[in-house]
């Protein structure tokens, strides 16, 4: 569906605030990022590599992260203006740019993986990853090349609940009814 800018406000205005305008195939489009997932739009921050890593962490930090587009949802927030990013990070008042926050922790959480399994990220096995999350979640752990990993990791869940939950969609999963202010005008999550 193209959208002129006309439409574009009007849809942006009309409180579909998980809807966000992805540019690819000549033009700009209001997807949500299940949708941008689904569309196949082209990462515009990350690289295919560091999504994996992303991927991988999220997935097992909130089963459905991936289906529901966390990391069309990082990435393009990691283009967006630090006013209007949408990232957690933003919130636990991580300098920005976010771009480097994220690669940091990529970084840190590969150099972990390597020196604790021998092996990167994306190839721990789903008990290499349950133990790798319960080591990067503990304030306790010490920084890896000055980086703090439980920070990290408190920032890649909360994105990820936000793509998976932070719906009419995610809210019925959880069974507690959604209480908008103002109702979205569709289905964000569809």
């Amino acid at each position: 569906m193209t959208m002129d800018r006309r439409g574009f406000v009007k849809r942006a205005i009309g409180g579909a605030t998980l809807q966000l305008a992805f540019e690819f195939s000549g033009g700009v489009f209001l997807l949500t990022p299940k949708q941008a997932r689904a569309q196949e739009v082209t990462l515009g921050q990350l690289s295919t590599g560091e999504a994996a890593v992303l991927e991988h962490l999220a997935e097992g930090l909130v089963p459905e992260a991936v289906e529901s587009g966390v990391i069309h949802f990082i990435d393009h927030q990691l283009g967006a203006s630090p006013d209007d990013c949408m990232l957690i990070a933003k919130y636990f008042q991580v300098k920005p740019p976010y771009q480097q926050f994220y690669l940091n922790g990529i970084k840190a959480c590969e150099s972990l993986a390597n020196r604790r399994f021998k092996t990167n990220v994306v190839d721990l096995s789903p008990e290499q990853l349950v133990e790798f999350l319960q080591v990067i979640g503990n304030p306790k752990t010490p920084p890896e090349s000055d980086y703090p990993l439980s920070l990290f990791y408190l920032c890649l869940r909360s994105d990820a609940v936000d793509v998976v939950y932070g719906t009419p969609e995610g809210f019925k999963k959880l069974n507690v009814p959604y209480m908008a202010h103002i109702m979205p005008p569709e289905e964000w999550n569809a």
